[in-house]
């Protein structure tokens, strides 16, 4: 490599962090990975891995492991709360146009995977990146304890709430949706819902049901609410119950399948799409520098595609200035569309207003399946 950078410090061992970690490695650059918790949570929820994904992670090594683990997405619903389907698409038909599927994994299945895929010593637990120090020849990383690494570039992966980020641009600040969400995993032995996820939308509330693998269903609920607004265990289940309570099967039975100390909270924000990601030597990545809500299903997608654009932008520039500008350039145009897209998607289905809710049904219910299709295939179809 002629630009130098021999050495990289990925702050954050999440997907981005790891997918970074190994692309780094493909191209020759010693990688070490800083994670601020001590010990890797099987805790987490499902996530949805469309064609681009599977392409990238198939350039990392690992698509068929990830696609063992989890489930094949064939069929896509959108539904009204009392169950009347208001849409239907096909994901599965994209595997034939992209040569790969769409598929649904929990999050610390991915995880696992992409941990047997790194270099032995690469993840370090219990490192807390706490600043980060740009000098002349090289950056160094500040770690709890009094600890500090140098290296040639440091990748920020720590995500929606990033310091590496807060370090850079500490006047950017979090955009709250304006709702909140919780998600949980359920244990099942039917699979009659195999290959088909959907998203029912009420009044100011979401639900959402998809099987991760043959033995778990995940889903999640979204609501309007205040940020910041603190639940118990115990609280969260009985909220939950009572807001989508007569809502069609099986969301009822979902909610209380779910043990109350297993349903994960949180308030769902983006980030209005920043001018660069870049300062230096230290470069974001993933829900650091483009976190966006969840409606795409794009989140982690977009962290494995940047993962390897910047491994490549930095194997092809002699200069560490535009590898970074490469990575920009390529990246930027992208993850705003996702993020914009995403965040209509948002406003559209949390809508309260009964007259507002009635013209929205009915644009989904005669809005032609092909302009849905362009839609999927516009954010699937990525070449990496």
């Amino acid at each position: 490599m002629t630009n130098g950078i021999q050495k990289g410090i990925v702050v954050g061992g999440g997907i981005g962090g790891l997918c970074t970690a190994i692309a780094l490695r493909q191209i020759g650059v010693e990688t070490v990975v800083y994670e601020q918790t001590e010990r890797l949570s099987q805790a987490g929820a499902g996530l949805t891995l469309w064609a681009n994904a599977i392409k990238g992670l198939r350039k990392l090594g690992i698509a068929d492991a990830v696609i063992e683990a989890g489930a094949k997405i064939e069929r896509g619903e959108i539904r009204t709360a009392g169950g009347r389907t208001l849409s239907r698409s096909q994901p599965g038909e994209l595997e034939g146009l992209f040569g790969e599927p769409t598929v649904a994994i929990h999050r610390a299945d991915l995880h696992d995977i992409l941990l047997s895929a790194l270099a032995a010593n690469t993840l370090r637990l219990g490192a807390k990146c706490v600043r980060v120090e740009q000098e002349q020849e090289g950056v160094v990383v500040g770690l709890t304890g009094g600890r500090s690494e140098r290296a040639d570039l440091v990748i920020g992966a720590d995500g929606v709430h990033s310091m590496v980020r807060q370090q850079l641009f500490p006047d950017v600040r979090l955009r709250y949706s304006g709702y909140t969400a919780w998600r949980g995993v359920v244990a099942t032995k039917d699979e009659s819902a195999l290959g088909l996820t959907s998203e029912s939308w009420g009044r100011g509330s979401r639900f959402g049901i998809m099987r991760i693998n043959k033995a778990r269903v995940y889903w999640f609920a979204t609501a309007n609410a205040p940020a910041g607004r603190m639940q118990t265990a115990a609280e969260r289940k009985s909220f939950l119950q009572e807001r989508f309570v007569g809502w069609h099967h099986p969301v009822e039975h979902l909610i209380e399948a779910t043990p109350a100390e297993e349903i994960l909270h949180s308030d769902i924000h983006d980030l209005k799409p920043l001018k660069r990601w870049s300062e230096g030597r230290v470069v974001l990545l993933g829900d650091a520098a483009h976190p966006t809500t969840p409606n795409m299903g794009q989140g982690a997608c977009m962290a494995i595609e940047s993962s390897l654009v910047l491994a490549r932008c930095l194997s092809r520039e002699s200069n560490l200035a535009d590898a970074l500008k490469c990575y920009e350039a390529e990246r930027m145009p992208r993850t705003r569309w996702i993020t914009e897209q995403s965040w209509k998607i948002g406003r559209v289905g949390q809508l309260e207003n009964p007259l507002l809710r009635a013209a929205r049904d009915f644009l989904i219910r005669v809005t032609p399946a092909k302009l849905v299709r362009r839609t999927l295939e516009k954010a699937a179809g990525y070449e990496l």
